[in-house]
């Protein structure tokens, strides 16, 4: 509709007959084409936004990227600013209309293209210092480096990482001590012999 109403009133300007309504006509239009960028700006940086929203909630990740998380926080407040005004007036031409909204939207979503750019190439280091990440997406290495604290909640991607390996059996210090296969075949780990000075002694020896 946006669209429709855009070409009319281009097609109106256009014509010898709205000479008298020119000046009108053309505030018309340029209020629509004013709407549309906006528009486009907005629900581009929504879609990143609510991607990364999530990922920087993490302290983990947080501490990672300290630098990406300063810039996250400061898109939050601006977009947090932005929706409060919309709320309060969510009428199109007052909501889409706010003074330099455009301009900041753009700014937001400049910044939030860098810190996607930047993600991508810390998931990237990751992948290359253990490379069995490269069986997963990056939503599923993002959930499991967001949750390194408690190894339960990545056992849905072992498989993914290791074909024979279905989930894991921890005891209560979070140790593993067994391993389960797709089938149910259970293989229980040894605990390693107490070393000295360093060394592991071999039992067998």
């Amino acid at each position: 509709m946006l669209d429709e109403h855009i070409v009319k009133g281009q097609t109106m300007l256009a014509s010898r007959f709205a000479k008298p309504l020119s000046e009108k006509i053309k505030q018309w239009v340029d209020s629509l084409i004013l709407i549309q960028d906006v528009l486009e700006a907005w629900l581009k940086c929504q879609a990143t936004y609510l991607y990364l929203d999530p990922i920087f909630s993490s302290e983990d990740i947080m501490q990672q990227m300290p630098d990406e998380g300063v810039k996250f926080r400061t898109v939050h407040e601006m977009w947090c600013d932005v929706m409060k005004l919309a709320h309060a007036q969510p009428l199109a031409f007052p909501a889409m209309r706010q003074e330099d909204l455009l301009e900041r939207l753009n700014e937001a979503n400049a910044e939030l293209e860098s810190i996607m750019s930047s993600l991508n190439a810390y998931l990237e280091t990751k992948r290359l210092y253990f490379p069995r990440f490269f069986f997963l997406s990056n939503d599923e290495l993002l959930e499991i480096l967001a949750e390194t604290k408690d190894p339960h909640r990545v056992q849905k991607h072992l498989s993914k990482c290791f074909e024979g390996i279905a989930k894991l059996e921890f005891n209560a210090t979070l140790d593993i001590r067994a391993m389960f296969s797709s089938k149910g075949e259970r293989l229980e780990f040894q605990p390693l012999p107490k070393s000295e000075g360093g060394r592991f002694i071999n039992p067998m020896s």
